[in-house]
C-alpha cells in the first residue's frame, strides 16, 4: 500500500477542518482527504476548511486535466458536505508555483455555481485570520 500523504484535523475552536498534503502529494490525494474527513465524526457542515499544500507535492498531478477532475469532485462534495451560510476554503501554497496553480483551480469555478469562497494565501496565519474574519 502507498504511503498516505495527507493529514486530516479538526480545530474545534475555529471550527475549521485542515487537510494537510505532505509529501508526494497528489490531485488525488485531496479528493481522499476530503473523503476521510466527511466520514470523520466530529466533522460538523457549517465548519470552512483549510486545504495546506505541502513543500514536495507532485506536480506532474496538477494538470488543466487533473484540475477539472478535482473542480468537479469538489463542487459535488461541497454540495453534500458543507452546508454553512457562507462556506469557506483557504488554501494555503507556501511558494509561487503552487499559488499559481491553486489560482488556477480557483479561477476556473464561475460565479454563481460555486457555493464555496475561496482564498489563497502564503501562510497558515493569513488563511486562518481570513477565515475568522472574512470579507463582506
Amino acid at each position: 500500500m502507498a504511503e498516505k500523504t495527507w493529514d486530516v484535523s479538526i480545530d474545534f475552536e475555529r471550527r475549521v477542518a485542515v487537510l494537510e498534503l505532505v509529501g508526494a502529494a497528489t490531485i488525488h490525494c485531496i479528493m481522499l482527504a476530503a473523503t476521510e474527513l466527511a466520514r470523520n465524526p466530529d466533522w460538523d457542515p457549517k465548519f470552512n476548511v483549510m486545504i495546506v499544500i505541502g513543500p514536495a507535492p507532485d506536480l506532474a498531478t496538477f494538470t488543466l486535466e487533473g484540475l477539472r477532475e478535482l473542480q468537479a469532485f469538489m463542487r459535488d462534495w461541497n454540495a453534500v458536505h458543507r452546508t454553512g451560510a457562507r462556506p469557506l476554503t483557504a488554501i494555503v501554497c507556501p511558494d509561487e508555483l503552487k499559488r499559481v496553480i491553486a489560482e488556477l483551480w480557483s479561477a476556473m469555478n464561475k460565479p454563481g455555481e460555486w457555493q464555496i469562497e475561496i482564498g489563497i494565501f502564503v501562510t497558515r496565519t493569513q488563511a486562518r485570520l481570513w477565515l475568522e474574519n472574512p470579507p463582506p
